[in-house]
């Protein structure tokens, strides 16, 4: 039980820092992560069970552990779907941030209680508490007000196991721990990796899953402690379980970070092609009669995007996809999809890529792309290769290896903010265009030092429209444009008027205004607030301001 599990905190943090959690190896690993954690709850029922601590046979203690499961099982449902959320609605109306941590704090508490008093250990309770809250719909704010604790609670965890583990013993038996270490990470990543290609995916994707969940999960330190007062661990075989457990958790970041090269590494060997490509692999020969066609690789936003253009066009195009389920639904709706790893020579073989124009990469599994970039310019040196990145910094690595374009994500972000920025603060759209082509035709470099000659000088921060309302005691009601001299008295201008539905823009000197007309002006913002006062006559000047 307690080698089985992996460690959530160690991998989801890796993952996130690393940028692989939309990788297809990354959602695997998270959801097989998930699927361990709910498993902790039979197996903290089911330790009791192999303590033997019980008089009664070995069938009625796993009937009476089926009831249990099932009484546990009804609780939570019950209280997630309609205790908890009503007691927490009634909390939230308070609007009290302090009353409703309170409230989530006593209801851990109480759980956690009532799990030890039915007999049962204090972990699960907590478990318990968390799914039940989980699923409720303050959850998000839970996580919010609980984040910091979660921190500082985590540290307190780690360092309450390091300072379990006997430095003295690690010392006496550090050949015995080492060859335990490496004995169950090998079995780990071999066990993984063949439940990964089970479940259909490529030998790739397989391997680095298992490269990503072979150390000791942290649940499993809760499980050793309660096999220890269970008397199912000696204490020297907990002083081992520490010592590999510590290990392996030091070695994950590291396992993460270079499992791609150990993967391309392990690859070279002669694998059944079956393996490489995937057990949902299956070999379509249309395919073949493609040429001059688009190959779309990841059919998540852009792919998707990329595959609708193509096809409004009738553009030839094939999508590369490697997630099965999306594979079959989008074959169902008579998408041009197949199902496989880009990154095999194999399968862009099958794609006829020799014969294809432009090569579309959309996932975000960073090696995978620089793989397929490599095969697919070494295939074909004529292809046109363009690339979804995540950060500029990937730009020109993926440059070097063969695209002709790389799109960073960030880099295009960056660039829809600052349009719409200068837009906000009135500089014409032709503009802004100009200045974005001429930032995408320097390189992202020219966003850092941008200088653009004609508005360096221009004090547009200052610059402000606003829409004013005309009350029916305002002086300028029953005066036009002219007669008030807005640009030279007040030192704004009127833009547009709005009178009832219709709006006239532009408006000239002989240009009426009206009561209730809502005036359009731009000027700098404390020239348009001081005329706001001058123009209304009545105490409620600020009602009529818009």
């Amino acid at each position: 039980f307690i080698v089985s599990l992996s460690s959530t905190a160690v991998v989801l943090k890796v993952i996130q820092e690393l940028a692989l959690s939309e990788s297809p190896h990354g959602r695997i690993s998270l959801a097989i992560l998930i699927v361990q954690d709910i498993a902790i709850v039979p197996l903290m029922l089911f330790i009791p069970l192999l303590a033997g601590v019980s008089k009664s046979s070995i069938p009625v203690e796993m009937f009476k552990l089926i009831i249990k499961g099932a009484l546990i099982v009804i609780v939570v449902i019950v209280l997630a779907r309609y205790v908890i959320p009503k007691l927490l609605f009634e909390i939230a109306k308070t609007r009290s941030r302090e009353l409703f941590i309170i409230t989530i704090v006593t209801i851990c508490l109480a759980v956690t209680s009532a799990t030890y008093f039915m007999g049962m250990s204090v972990e699960l309770g907590a478990f318990l508490a968390g799914i039940i809250i989980a699923a409720s719909e303050y959850s998000g704010q839970t996580f919010s007000s609980m984040m910091p604790f979660r921190d500082l609670f985590t540290s307190f965890f780690f360092i309450s196991i390091g300072m379990l583990l006997n430095p003295m013993a690690v010392v006496n038996d550090i050949v015995t721990i080492a060859n335990f270490s490496l004995c169950i990470l090998i079995i780990k990543i071999i066990i993984i990796t063949a439940i990964v290609l089970v479940l259909g995916y490529p030998l790739r994707i397989a391997f680095l899953t298992g490269f990503a969940l072979p150390q000791i999960g942290e649940f499993s330190f809760i499980l050793a402690q309660i096999g220890l007062s269970y008397a199912l661990l000696s204490q020297q075989e907990y002083q081992l379980f520490l010592s590999v457990t510590i290990i392996a958790m030091g070695i994950t970041p590291y396992l993460i970070k270079y499992s791609p090269t150990l993967v391309d590494m392990l690859l070279r060997l002669p694998f059944p092609a079956t393996l490489q490509m995937g057990f949902s692999y299956k070999a379509d020969e249309k395919v073949h009669e493609m040429k001059d066609h688009i190959i779309i690789v990841g059919y998540g936003i852009n792919g998707r995007n990329v595959a609708t253009a193509a096809k409004s066009i009738q553009i030839p195009y094939i999508i590369i996809e490697m997630n099965p389920e999306t594979v079959k639904k989008e074959k169902k709706e008579g998408e041009n999809i197949i199902y496989g790893d880009a990154s095999q020579e194999d399968l862009l073989h099958h794609v006829n890529i020799s014969s294809a124009r432009i090569l579309v990469i959309a996932i975000a599994d960073r090696s995978a792309i620089k793989r397929t970039i490599v095969l697919a310019r070494r295939i074909n040196p004529h292809i046109h290769i363009i690339v979804r990145a995540r950060f500029v910094g990937d730009m020109k690595e993926l440059l070097e290896l063969g695209a002709n374009e790389v799109i960073p994500e960030e880099y295009e972000t960056s660039i829809e903010i600052f349009a719409r920025v200068l837009h906000y603060y009135g500089v014409p759209r032709s503009d802004i265009e100009a200045m974005i082509e001429s930032i995408r035709a320097k390189g992202y470099a020219m966003l850092r030092k941008l200088h653009v000659d004609v508005y360096k000088d221009l004090p547009i921060a200052e610059i402000d429209m606003q829409a004013i309302r005309v009350c029916a005691n305002s002086p300028v009601t029953g005066k036009t444009i002219g007669q008030m001299q807005f640009r030279k008295v007040h030192k704004f201008s009127v833009v547009a008027i709005k009178r009832n539905d219709s709006i006239i823009t532009n408006p000239g000197a002989d240009d009426g205004i009206q009561s209730d007309d809502i005036l359009y002006v731009v000027g700098k913002r404390e020239d348009i607030l001081k005329a706001v006062k001058e123009l209304r006559l009545s105490d409620n000047a600020t009602s009529c301001q818009v």
